[in-house]
């Protein structure tokens, strides 16, 4: 009887251990970024005869553990007017705040994202050919720090931090540039 109960224990604890293992293939870092199309090909959107809308995703990758919930808050320039949900990944169950205020979002219990997923498709108003950037920054509502995290699929849930893949460039492409004063055109030389 004894031996049954401690081959019980081990066996929990081999299936409580397999919790926090982490996903082969992602990275250790989680990663949100901002694209004009569903595919992640572009970070770009350009004004062209008069104010016009345009949809962009706000996208995660997860670190090794997985990604259960966000805490951030998105920047728009002046130009881009405007913020409406037309649509978000349907597991989310949590939403306090608004995302040009700060949001915290999570996930339904149980659901655990482990490659790219984009969180929302948002779609806005570009009103003139400025420069600008759509981004994500830190939520102010945070606390003891204003941050944009995640928290994992771990038991507890533990925060991570985030690092951004890219903002959405409005009106110019965000790359280097090529002049001959820039370091861009120092370093198109080599």
């Amino acid at each position: 009887m004894k031996r049954m109960v401690m081959i019980g224990i081990a066996l929990l604890l081999l299936a409580g251990s397999g919790f926090a293992q982490p996903y082969p293939g992602l990275p250790d870092t989680a990663y949100v970024g901002i694209f004009a199309d569903e595919a992640r090909t572009s970070h770009q959107v350009n004004y062209s005869t008069g104010p016009a809308a345009f949809q962009y995703y706000i996208f995660f990758l997860p670190n090794q553990m997985g990604f259960q919930a966000a805490e951030f808050k998105l920047s728009l320039p002046a130009n881009a007017v405007g913020t409406s949900t037309v649509a978000k990944d349907p597991a989310i169950t949590v939403e306090l705040g608004t995302l040009t205020g700060g949001i915290s979002v999570a996930l339904a219990e149980g659901t655990c994202r482990t490659d790219w997923f984009y969180l929302y498709r948002l779609q806005s108003i570009l009103m003139s050919a400025v420069q600008g950037q759509i981004m994500i920054v830190e939520n102010p509502a945070v606390i003891p720090f204003p941050a944009y995290q995640v928290a994992s699929c771990e038991a507890g849930y533990p925060i991570y931090p985030v690092k951004r893949f890219c903002h959405l460039s409005l009106n110019y492409d965000g790359g280097i540039g090529v002049e001959n004063t820039s370091w861009g055109g120092i370093k198109s030389l080599f």
